[in-house]
């Protein structure tokens, strides 16, 4: 359906709530919802607060965007909100921002109860170029008074830019709990995955309070204190069930389709990741970018994957002429949530390194299967049945879960609209060893080794023992295992399962 009065009842197609008090079953979004093996609830929801801001939650396609504002529609009619003063509209149904603005007042004029509070959740709001001139003129003429406005979209770099251009603008933030009015979402966490899938561990979580940041925070710190917290050791006791669940979300991924095809199904569709990747490259395209270059930047990751690499030998057997135009898609795959990078620790300046070379990892399993499937014209889900199969690859996909983990884990005791995951997540390496995380807490450094594995040797210590004699770090390291939860001189040993769920 196409825009051309903008009358309130063509607005009313969207928002059938007006006519009827509650969402429609047959939505599409809850409709998918409600059938699926995983319905997913993102924690990000409690962090959107209904006071006078604007807020901006971009992330990547597939991830669940709309099927998060549609939950908290459903859930706002259910507790008693007036359907009048809830106004969803998918912005990809207009064209000019000029239209939108006629959309916004036509609603605030016609259909808000007026003196009432009012939700108007803007989807895809990224389609529509300059978009943010319109938000601008509306919130100068107080136009968004007594209103909670989200704004969704699917271009992160547009998103992220747009909001930045809108500063000054975003309403009373500083009565934000959560910090921020920028969010990102982004697929679901070890933890999420754990919660949704399995009830009798979703308790366990709950009962073990690791919903609270504050508290995982200080149990790491127990950790890096030479004590293993009690609630980790009710934890262990799960540790072969959380083992089973980490070795499927090593193949799904926290994308909510590829979950529910795998758990119903055993076997996630071709065109599942097919889709993903050809919404990625539109994406990378619509910013100048050329599909054939990222191909093979995106070969060059795999093959450098877990090593340190500079911009200038990422481009080493590609068609790529220049380290300055590596470095541009890099960024811009890392803008569109499909990679992350990490810089070397200066434990002098204890910040990043900029100048030193960089680790490539990616941000979810299923994003991962999916470049990997599109880099080399495979399968994608036998490819990535065969890519697990081998303990050597497979300790790799385990580093990018522990690298996007950690970053969420510092955003979240950090928020804010600047975060960069490169100024508190690190590795660190001198002439002989390296350590593969490090991460601050507490004014220290806390060094984190992966392994996927429970035959921990005294050697795979050695880059932490090094770290802990610039004396910039936490008296005790950590080092994962599949199943050991011990302590061992000067590092404690953590099962993978039980850090992610921390981080």
């Amino acid at each position: 359906m196409t825009i051309t009065d903008m009358s309130i009842s063509e607005l009313s197609y969207w928002n059938e709530w007006w006519k009827t008090g509650k969402l429609p079953e047959k939505d599409a979004n809850i409709s998918d919802w409600n059938e699926s093996s995983f319905r997913w609830r993102p924690r990000l929801s409690e962090t959107i607060e209904n006071e006078e801001v604007i807020y901006v939650l971009r992330g990547p396609r597939r991830v669940g965007k709309t099927t998060l504002v549609k939950l908290r529609i459903r859930s706002m009619l259910e507790e008693g909100v007036s359907p009048e003063n809830v106004f969803y509209f998918p912005c990809d149904a207009i064209e000019t921002p000029k239209q939108l603005k006629t959309v916004i007042d036509n609603y605030l004029d016609q259909q808000r109860r007026q003196g009432e509070w009012a939700f108007l959740f803007l989807d895809e709001i990224s389609m529509l170029m300059d978009w943010q001139k319109t938000v601008k003129i509306l919130y100068d003429a107080g136009r968004f008074e007594n209103c909670t406005v989200i704004l969704t979209g699917s271009h992160s770099i547009d998103l992220r830019k747009g909001s930045e251009s809108l500063s000054g603008r975003r309403g009373k933030i500083e009565k934000l709990k959560y910090g921020t009015p920028d969010k990102v979402l982004l697929s679901a966490k070890f933890s999420e995955y754990v919660e949704t899938l399995d009830t009798k561990l979703a308790s366990e979580i709950k009962g073990q309070w690791l919903w609270s940041v504050q508290n995982r925070k200080n149990m790491i710190c127990e950790l890096v204190n030479g004590r293993i917290p009690s609630e980790l050791k009710r934890l262990a006791l799960f540790t072969k069930e959380l083992e089973l669940l980490l070795d499927q979300y090593m193949l799904t991924g926290g994308i909510s389709q590829a979950i529910n095809q795998y758990v119903s199904k055993r076997k996630i569709a071709e065109d599942t990741y097919s889709i993903f990747v050809n919404l990625m490259v539109r994406e990378i395209c619509r910013w100048n970018h050329e599909e054939h270059y990222t191909r093979q930047i995106l070969r060059r990751i795999f093959e450098v994957l877990s090593s340190t690499v500079s911009w200038n030998q990422l481009k080493e057997g590609t068609d790529v002429k220049d380290s300055k135009t590596a470095e541009s898609y890099v960024n811009i795959l890392r803008d569109s949530f499909v990679i992350a990078y990490y810089y070397k620790l200066n434990t002098d300046k204890a910040s990043a390194d900029f100048a030193s070379n960089k680790k490539i990892y990616f941000q979810d399993p299923f994003i991962f299967h999916a470049c990997r499937a599109w880099t080399y014209g495979k399968n994608a889900f036998d490819l990535s049945q065969k890519f697990l199969s081998t303990p050597e690859d497979k300790s790799k996909l385990v580093e990018c879960l522990v690298g996007n983990h950690l970053s969420r884990f510092m955003f979240n005791l950090s928020p804010g609209t600047l975060y960069d995951p490169s100024n508190y997540v690190y590795y660190w390496s001198n002439d002989k060893r390296e350590v593969d995380f490090i991460i601050e807490l507490d004014g220290k450094f806390v060094p984190i080794e992966v392994k996927y594995s429970d035959n921990i040797q005294k050697d795979d210590a050695k880059g932490i023992y090094d770290l802990m004699k610039t004396g910039r770090s936490h008296d005790f390291g950590i080092i994962t295992s599949k199943n050991r939860l011990e302590v061992r001189k000067k590092y404690i040993v953590v099962p993978l399962s039980i850090l992610l769920l921390l981080a």
